[in-house]
């Protein structure tokens, strides 16, 4: 008679009796890189996108008038501007060590942000908030490899677009209910605290190390001058990007909201974005993407300094989110691909156009504010998209994107 041989059918020492298959898979995914790459822009976007409804919150909270408060995406243009200059040097100690330290500089501004008192914390939570925000930023392209790594970038953005959309609705309805709106920011702390204490996975993907580069020649004049056609090109779309991100919520309690319900209705702006950047894949080749994203956002700019009420003004940040969205990725991919410049030295230039952008455009916007109004004040959204529009046609007369 033949005899079964014994099999030892107990679970594993890391196995516990009530996982189901459904779950263990979800934990395992939950500590691959994709994942972290994800949750870190889920933050990123979630408290990026909250500073304009902080904005009127700590106007308010702190007996300050809003314009005093013009620096608060400037931690976010200082991280751009040192992810520019140092990043690749930062990297050298590990993009894992990197996160981990950008993760904790972004829960501790989200949490100084929440609990400031007064001018001093609240600056130094927007310090915390962007600079770890801007060098999260590092870690994604490193981190994620393989054919299928743009798809995980995509994916990666696609969370910090939804995240702020959801931020003003969630500062609006904590607002409502409480009285503290800023207070919402705490729901990424204990994200970021994840990433800061989470074990790293065993077999992390690596990039194959490249070869050696040969030191870049000079790109020859004709590529200097397209250089920099482009980076003012980039310049001049990101500047009112910003100017919507950060005042789009005071124009809103400008045209007739209250605190709370202005601080929700800014989530206009990064719906349209989000629209915008689920559509652009779609429309390349189709249309001139570029030219027609910055048509719709001049127009979006030129209903947005009217004389109109919520409804109305609401509709303009939803229309230049919309117009918007294609700008960066696409400016950004044009002049890396300036013949003679290479890759890094276009990425860096892509980063400290955004620095500049993202530092001088809320202080641009509020100085104009002071000497016309701030619904006026965004009529300077409109030489700088048609800028953008012309730069780009000069550069590619032809291109369809």
């Amino acid at each position: 008679m033949d005899v079964e041989p014994l099999v030892n059918t107990a679970p594993p020492p890391d196995a516990t009796p009530t996982a189901s298959p459904r779950w263990r898979r979800w934990r395992e995914a939950a500590r691959t890189p994709q994942a972290a790459i994800a949750l870190g822009q889920a933050c990123i976007g979630f408290l990026v996108t909250s500073l304009g409804p902080c904005l009127i919150l700590l106007s308010r909270d702190l007996s300050v008038p809003r314009g005093q408060l013009s620096w608060l995406s400037g931690g976010f243009g200082a991280g751009l501007l040192l992810a520019g200059l140092t990043g690749e040097l930062l990297l050298r100690a590990g993009p894992w060590a990197v996160l981990r330290l950008s993760a904790a500089g972004m829960a501790s501004g989200a949490v100084l942000m929440a609990s400031a008192g007064g001018i001093p914390a609240a600056q130094a939570g927007a310090l915390l908030l962007g600079v770890g925000g801007a060098f999260a930023n590092l870690t994604g392209p490193v981190l994620v490899a393989g054919p299928d790594a743009a798809a995980q970038l995509t994916f990666a953005v696609g969370m910090s677009n939804v995240t702020g959309i959801a931020a003003p609705l969630l500062l609006s309805a904590v607002e409502a209910s409480s009285g503290h709106g800023r207070m919402a920011l705490l729901l990424a702390a204990p994200v970021l605290l994840w990433l800061v204490f989470a074990r790293r996975p065993a077999a992390a993907p690596r990039s194959p190390a490249p070869a050696r580069p040969r030191p870049l020649a000079r790109p020859p004049g004709r590529s200097v001058a397209a250089a920099v056609r482009s980076w003012l090109a980039m310049v001049g779309a990101i500047s009112p990007e910003f100017f919507f991100v950060v005042w789009g919520a005071a124009r809103l309690q400008d045209s007739g909201l209250g605190t709370a319900a202005a601080a929700g209705a800014a989530a206009a702006f990064p719906a349209g974005m989000a629209a915008g950047r689920f559509l652009v894949p779609r429309l390349i080749g189709r249309i001139p993407v570029v030219g027609t994203g910055a048509i719709l956002a001049v127009l979006g700019s030129l209903l947005c300094a009217a004389p109109v009420g919520p409804p109305l003004a609401t509709a303009a940040l939803a229309l230049a989110g919309l117009g918007i969205s294609p700008l960066y990725p696409l400016l950004l991919d044009q002049l890396i691909r300036v013949p003679g410049l290479g890759l890094r030295r276009g990425a860096a230039l892509g980063s400290l156009a955004s620095g500049v952008s993202v530092t001088g455009a809320p202080i641009l916007l509020n100085a104009l504010a002071s000497v016309v109004s701030l619904r006026v004040g965004f009529l300077a959204a409109v030489p700088l998209l048609l800028g953008v529009f012309l730069l780009h046609r000069r550069e590619s007369p032809r291109a369809r994107d």
